[in-house]
């Protein structure tokens, strides 16, 4: 990767044009659906288990949506290969609506667990290709600042998506939010209809066969690692995990060795190259950040007596902190792109052992301040990582980088989600444990995490080097 270019900047000014502004409009609402259904769940699925039954399965509602929106992702490449950027983009739109009215007319929770893995599939392929769009329509000066742009619609769906669930199963119907969803899903297929430029398919590659078999290995992967989170089973439990591990090793390997519909660069196996650096940076620090969002809010309200909104205001803190910070620096020039990567992972880190301090003592300004910390120096760096990623990928390989991205990230979430589940359950969290008890897991749930971080900075600066 080639980092000797004479310095670039581009101004906010040259983004929000007619030029560019309604393409950024359609890409932010692709994001906004899959980032919002993401945690809708979570204040729905309570009304939805009191009218269909299915308690047992609303873990489910989570982790299908997710598998399927990194099977979705992976394959978003391929797809666009064969069908090109805007029917791909148009086709996820409508699986996602077709999700979306599933849940809202579901007679039972099975049925809700098929539209959420609808939901998922569409979502997960709207954001592969945003990704895509972004590297083929924008210019690489600009890639920060629609990063920044996606972060902060990001940081804003994850904080609305709860309270418009909540909103609609308090005063409405829990139904009319799926409802709600599929209209908005509707006006971007007819969106990107009416304002993207069509983009013929590869007439040399339009008959590629998706992967069946090396998805399969990525579904069991999520599958695996999510089951072994859930409930701790002090043999069985670290079976799933390392089982779950060897299949992501299985169909890396596979697919960048691959001739026939290959989803990932190459280079992605190769560790001296850069781009593997890269990804690997995203996916060992975004495992290292998921411990506040899992049981960030039992600990405040266990240890601490904060009420669930005070604790989802220290949530809202954190994300709050990522948005600010991308847009913070995503003006800064090139030449001092290195350094905002490397303290930015170095941030993570120290936010990590803070909270590890923090948590399980307080004080809760601490507590916010280190939580604040860690995610913004994840915003910090996480544009300039991207725009570095794509902008050294050959030409051939550059729809492939750009939708591996979403997918690292979104793998990076559910792995850490999963080993601090796992971590959490090995100590009996959720079984009453005495204030000490507590405080000891809290200390472990934040620290067991530092030496994923540790390995995140050291290929942070070996990319950035």
């Amino acid at each position: 990767m080639n980092n000797s270019v004479a310095p670039t900047t581009a101004s906010w000014s040259d983004l929000l044009n007619r030029q560019h502004l309604p393409l950024l409009l359609t890409l932010c609402l692709a994001m906004w659906l899959h980032a919002t259904n993401t945690l809708l769940t979570a204040t729905t699925m309570p009304s939805a288990v009191e009218e269909l039954g299915g308690l047992n399965l609303i873990s489910w509602t989570f982790a299908l949506y997710l598998m399927g929106s990194i099977l979705a992702g992976a394959a978003s490449s391929i797809l666009v290969v064969r069908y090109g950027l805007r029917t791909t983009m148009i086709y996820a739109a409508l699986i996602y609506v077709a999700g979306s009215v599933v849940c809202a007319t579901a007679a039972n929770m099975p049925a809700v667990l098929v539209g959420r893995t609808l939901q998922g599939l569409g979502g997960g392929c709207l954001v592969g290709t945003v990704f895509i769009a972004q590297s083929r329509f924008f210019q690489p000066e600009h890639v920060p600042h629609v990063i920044a742009m996606i972060s902060v619609v990001w940081m804003l769906a994850t904080f609305a998506s709860p309270m418009i669930g909540g909103a609609f199963s308090t005063w409405a119907d829990w139904r009319y939010a799926f409802w709600a969803f599929a209209v908005q899903a509707v006006l971007l297929a007819v969106i990107i209809r009416l304002m993207m430029r069509t983009s013929r398919p590869n007439s040399n590659q339009s008959t590629i066969r998706l992967p069946v078999i090396r998805l399969g290995l990525l579904a069991m992967a999520i599958l695996m690692i999510s089951v072994a989170g859930v409930e701790f089973h002090i043999a069985l439990s670290p079976i799933l995990v390392i089982s779950g591990f060897a299949c992501i090793v299985v169909f890396v390997y596979r697919d960048a060795h691959s001739e026939n519909g290959r989803m990932s660069p190459r280079s992605i196996v190769d560790f001296r190259h850069p781009l593997a650096s890269g990804i690997m940076t995203i996916l060992l620090l975004c495992m290292s950040i998921m411990s506040l969002a899992t049981y960030g809010p039992f600990i405040l309200i266990e240890l601490h007596g904060m009420t669930p909104f005070t604790a989802g205001l220290i949530l809202m803190l954190e994300s709050l902190a990522w948005g600010i910070m991308a847009l913070t620096f995503s003006s800064t020039s090139s030449k001092h792109e290195h350094l905002l990567i490397r303290f930015g992972s170095a941030f993570v880190l120290v936010g990590l052992v803070a909270c590890a301090i923090a948590f399980p003592y307080g004080p809760i300004w601490l507590i916010a301040v280190s939580a604040m910390i860690s995610t913004g120096g994840f915003g910090m760096m996480w544009g300039f990582i991207i725009k570095r990623i794509q902008g050294g990928a050959p030409k051939e390989e550059k729809d492939r980088v750009s939708s591996l991205l979403p997918i690292t990230q979104q793998m990076g979430f559910a792995l850490g989600a999963a080993l601090c589940g796992l971590v959490a359950n090995s100590m009996d969290l959720a079984t009453g444990l005495p204030a000490d008890r507590i405080q000891m897991a809290a200390f472990w749930i934040f620290a067991g995490f530092v030496p994923l971080a540790l390995c995140g900075n050291f290929t942070a600066w070996r990319f950035s080097r």
